[in-house]
């Protein structure tokens, strides 16, 4: 059990850090959005909320994530339950489905919705190209990787 309390250990570090980035991130977006517009008072207010909720909603899901981590390393029945729900191989197989599946109709919907805004906008297709041809690729990656270290 001491190496699933070192990960867990781990996980904590990586989304506080992850946490401290975007904040820091998205500051600088502010701040780099109100130099181009030259005062804080001419930005919109879609920019400031779409900023904000980005920076919120990291936080919140950072936080709930270190406190459920940290619930488990203060309780070793928490640790166990975590621990196995984690190993199991029947939820491994679940989420490996899930992902798989997921993937594929995300494929299938940007395949179609490239193939509609080819009659309304040519840069609406381009984008979504882009996205299907950078997606395909990431997947390819993936395959190739995990095929290597398996």
């Amino acid at each position: 059990m001491t190496s699933f309390e070192q990960e867990l250990r781990r996980r904590i570090r990586i989304i506080t850090i992850y946490a401290a980035c975007i904040g820091i991130i998205v500051i600088a977006a502010f701040i780099l959005k109100a130099f181009v517009y030259g005062s804080i008072d001419t930005l919109d207010s879609w920019d400031i909320g779409i900023l904000a909720g980005l920076l919120l909603g990291a936080v919140v899901s950072a936080t709930l994530r270190i406190v459920r981590l940290r619930r488990a390393l203060r309780s070793p029945e928490v640790m166990e339950v975590l621990h196995i729900a984690e190993k199991d191989e029947r939820n491994r197989m679940i989420a490996l489905k899930t992902a798989r599946a997921g993937m594929t109709l995300t494929l299938l919907l940007l395949s179609l919705s490239a193939v509609a805004a080819s009659f309304i906008s040519k840069v609406v297709f381009i984008t979504i190209a882009i996205i299907l041809a950078a997606l395909l690729a990431l997947y390819f990656a993936l395959a190739a990787y995990y095929s290597r270290k398996m």
